[in-house]
């Protein structure tokens, strides 16, 4: 009789790749875990970050708690703030009170998250950086938008950091989103990459130090006024008076005036009394045109009777409703005297 095969004993069926899936599962929660951590901590927390370890850190508004921590850990000897001087609010004196007792500089610029810099104070941020004692620490409200650009600028001045990488201060990780005015930020280094572009020269800290003190000029916010007619000395309380205007184009980029009040470009007048309190603020332009760069257009404004006797201060100035009146980014606006008489 044959002998019969014996069948192979049955095994078990092999469970591949599961633990590698599960493993990818783990992974990816422990980095959305990582991941949520991060955005609390620059949401909610300080957004304490290394620009340059040793020498450059950025935060957002610290304590008096954080900066005796600061002080302690990094040595820091210089805070930049870049809300501007603040005084009388809180947070100010209590930073002020601080930097005062571990006898640590403390260096007031007036940033702005929704526009571009003005022309003075980004100098002024360049000459401290320049001048002031390190390791420092920059910061504005929330460590995002003005210290990403702020860090940036550090970057390109002190270091040998390329523009792209100088870029990645301004960035999601620090809580920047480059949408709406806050792109406009973005824009400061565009505006010197296109120089280095027009010159014909690559990044160096001397072409970036050049630019800023001597080239730099915030996109479309930039005027020259001028007078085009005598102005008169007096006026009665009952009397409207016109001012007659040239602007000059002195930008980057073109003006669009539009006829609706709040679209597009105008000339403004501020009217003040005697005691510096607003009065009233009139407006020309309204119409639909483009100005280019380099070219100028005139403009009358009307200023409507001023009912009560004394000395105005009127000051004239381009603005764009959308954005900033051009004396917030350094452009010099038009100031005159108009006495009223009864």
């Amino acid at each position: 009789m044959a002998a019969t095969a014996e069948a192979p004993p049955a095994t078990a069926p092999v469970r591949r790749g599961l633990p590698l899936r599960r493993l990818s599962g783990l992974a990816a929660a422990v980095a959305l875990l990582r991941l949520a951590g991060e955005a609390y901590w620059v949401v909610f927390g300080t957004n304490f970050h290394a620009v340059l370890p040793g020498r450059i850190y950025r935060c957002a508004q610290p304590s008096a708690a954080s900066l005796n921590r600061m002080v302690a850990d990094q040595g820091i000897r210089t805070i930049v703030n870049l809300r501007g001087s603040c005084d009388p609010f809180d947070w100010y004196l209590d930073e002020a009170r601080t930097a005062h007792r571990h006898n640590t500089c403390l260096e007031d610029i007036s940033f702005s998250a929704g526009r571009l810099p003005s022309v003075p104070e980004v100098r002024r941020l360049i000459l401290v950086l320049e001048r002031t004692p390190y390791p420092i620490v920059l910061h504005c409200r929330r460590g995002a938008d003005r210290t990403g650009l702020a860090a940036a600028m550090a970057l390109l001045l002190t270091t040998e950091t390329t523009v792209r990488d100088a870029r990645r201060q301004l960035g999601w990780r620090f809580g920047h989103v480059a949408l709406g005015r806050a792109a406009q930020l973005d824009q400061f280094l565009d505006f010197y990459q296109d120089w280095l572009t027009a010159e014909g020269k690559a990044h160096s800290q001397d072409a970036f130090r050049h630019w800023v003190l001597n080239d730099y000029c915030p996109g479309g916010y930039w005027s020259e006024l001028a007078l085009a007619q005598p102005p008169p000395t007096a006026v009665s309380v009952s009397e409207p008076t016109a001012l007659h205007l040239r602007v000059h184009n002195a930008s980057l980029r073109p003006w669009l005036l539009r006829p609706q009040w709040t679209a597009g470009v105008h000339l403004g007048c501020m009217i003040y009394d005697d005691q510096d309190r607003l009065v009233d603020v009139v407006k020309s332009g309204l119409r639909d045109e483009e100005i280019l760069p380099g070219e100028s257009t005139d403009f009358t404004v009307a200023v409507p009777p001023l009912r009560q006797p004394g000395r105005y201060r009127l000051q004239m100035d381009m603005v764009d409703e959308r954005q900033c009146w051009f004396y917030q980014t350094g452009s010099q606006p038009l100031e005159m005297e108009l006495i009223v008489r009864e």
